[in-house]
Formats: C-alpha cells, sequence, structure tokens
C-alpha cells in the first residue's frame, strides 16, 4: 500500500479500542450494488486474512469498498427524448415539465439494472499514538463521503482538518520568496501555484522556481497556495493550502523490497510498512515547520488524549 496523496485530520478524542472498532465496522460491510441502486458502499479487509483493522507499525488500516452504476446522464437523455416524442405523437401536446421528470425517473429506473458498475478502495489511515486520521485520496469530496460513512459507522467520529498555527499560504510564500528560509531537510521542486486577492492564477510546472519572472508576481502580493517541495532528498509531494498532500513520489530505491515470487500480503507488509516509517517523522517536520498544531486545536487534542 503505497501512500500517493492524502487528507488530514487530527483526532479530538481517542477512537475505541480494537476489539469494539472491529466490531462497529463489521456491521457495515460491503455490499454489491442491488438492482435499483445507484451506489453501495461498506468495509472490507485490506489483507487476505479478513481483518477489517490492520494494525502494525503503531498505525490502523480501514478500507472503504464502493460501488457505482455507471448511467451517463447523455444515455438517459437518449432514451428520454425517444420517450417524449412517443407521447406526443400519442398525445397531441408535449409534456410537462413533471410529466417530463417522471418519464425520466422511470427511465432510469430500467435503465439500472443493465448499467456496468465500477468500485473503488479508499484506504484510512490512523495513527492512534499521535491521533491522527488520514484519507488516502486526493479528492476533497472523497475525504468527505469516506469520513462521514466512518462517522456513521462508529456512531460519531470526532476529528477536525489539520490546522497549523501559521498560515500555510505565508509560509510557502515565505519560502518561495527566500529560499534560504526553508528549514533543515526541506527543498523546492518543479512546480507553484500563486493566486492574488482577486482570484487571479500563475502556474508554473516543470520549471525552476528561483526565478525573477516569479518574483514579479511576488511583488505584485500574489501568495502560494500550491508548492512542489522535497523533504530528505527522498519525499517529493505538492503541498496545499489546506495542509492536503498531493502526488506523493518517493526517489530513493528501497532496498529489500519483496520480489514477484512473494505473496501479495508480503508485498502489501513490506509496503505499509515503509508508509509509516517516512509518514510519521514526514508530518512531524512539516507540522514544526509550520509553526506546530493550531493552538486551540493542539490544547483540546492534549486534553482529550491526557
Amino acid at each position: 500500500m503505497q501512500v500517493r496523496n492524502f487528507y488530514w485530520y487530527v483526532l479530538n478524542k481517542p477512537l475505541p479500542d480494537r476489539v469494539d472498532f472491529e466490531k462497529k465496522l463489521e456491521s457495515k460491510p460491503f455490499e454489491p450494488c442491488m438492482s435499483q441502486q445507484l451506489s453501495s458502499q461498506g468495509w472490507v479487509s485490506a489483507v487476505s486474512s479478513g481483518e477489517l483493522v490492520y494494525e502494525a507499525h503503531g498505525a490502523q488500516l480501514l478500507m472503504l469498498k464502493q460501488e457505482k452504476r455507471l448511467l451517463p446522464a447523455s444515455v438517459v437523455n437518449e432514451y428520454l427524448q425517444v420517450k417524449i416524442e412517443e407521447f406526443e405523437q400519442a398525445e397531441g401536446f408535449s409534456p410537462s415539465r413533471k410529466i417530463r421528470q417522471q418519464l425520466k425517473e422511470d427511465l432510469t429506473q430500467a435503465l439500472l439494472p443493465k448499467a456496468f458498475t465500477k468500485s473503488s478502495r479508499t484506504p484510512v489511515l490512523i495513527f492512534p499514538k499521535q491521533g491522527w486520521l488520514m484519507v488516502l485520496s486526493g479528492s476533497a469530496k472523497s475525504a468527505d463521503d469516506v469520513t462521514a460513512y466512518l462517522r456513521d459507522s462508529l456512531d460519531g467520529l470526532p476529528i477536525s482538518l489539520v490546522n497549523s498555527d501559521n498560515s500555510p499560504s505565508h509560509v510557502m510564500t515565505s519560502w518561495l520568496s527566500n529560499p534560504l528560509s526553508l528549514p533543515q531537510d526541506w527543498a523546492l521542486g518543479e512546480e507553484v501555484e500563486l493566486q492574488d486577492a482577486e482570484g487571479a492564477l500563475v502556474r508554473a510546472r516543470n520549471h525552476d522556481l528561483l526565478t525573477d519572472e516569479l518574483n514579479v508576481h511576488l511583488d505584485a502580493g500574489k501568495i502560494v497556495n500550491k508548492l512542489h517541495l522535497i523533504w530528505r532528498e527522498n519525499v517529493s509531494f505538492l503541498l496545499q493550502d489546506d495542509l492536503s498532500i498531493k502526488r506523493i513520489k518517493l526517489l530513493l530505491e528501497q532496498e529489500e523490497a519483496p520480489g514477484d515470487s512473494d505473496s501479495q500480503d508480503a508485498r502489501f507488509a513490506h509496503e505499509f510498512a515503509l508508509s509509516c516509517n517516512w509518514l510519521i517523522p514526514f508530518c512531524q517536520s512539516l507540522l514544526a515547520a509550520m509553526g506546530g498544531l493550531d493552538k486551540a486545536l493542539a490544547a483540546s487534542q492534549s486534553r482529550a488524549f491526557s
């Protein structure tokens, strides 16, 4: 399991112990879409052993599986036009908006059982000791959907999006304008997005970020909302102003990686250990670079976990 993207949350109080946690997830297992369902979702095991809470290296892993029926609006509308023409020929007048809506709903119900399904899996990574929860997705909507389903499964989910004491945008803007201010182990990459107060955007990709061209935009008052960075010469990633992380890539070759002859579970366990080993110090370093966790959030978490 390689980490490519994640949205980062802070736990406001501890989650249930593993036994209770697994029991709650078992009450919401994944079941395939019924013939008249547009979508379905539920918890599945990340490994062949079948456990819904995989635990190792101080972390817990959950896996939400989602299945959706692929019924494009263009297909429904094509059939709908035929139905409307048939109605006009039979009745001698155009159907009202209410009748059109009913025709569309009837068509959707008739076409759903014939539609193909597409499934996806979204991992949820929890670090109980650090009080972190991460949805390994590059989509804010997907992260919201997953945390909403987990909240429903647990009868409550005490989390808040991570927030640093200093503004990420202002910190990133400072780094871009003065690269010497970057903390040790951090370096600029080759991508940036800047925005001004009116919403005008400037994007540079595969670009030297130490150019006068970008300084002109900084002098004009634009601030950074996305910045490509490299941590410890190994982790390349795009940092966004909400502290979500995108397009993670490990730059150094890893030793003792399992071969093709190893089992799928063995390869998974190796990747999971590797991810945990770099992810915790990486996030700690990022928070420190941003001035630490927001003081109110840190105080709330400290009280809850003390």
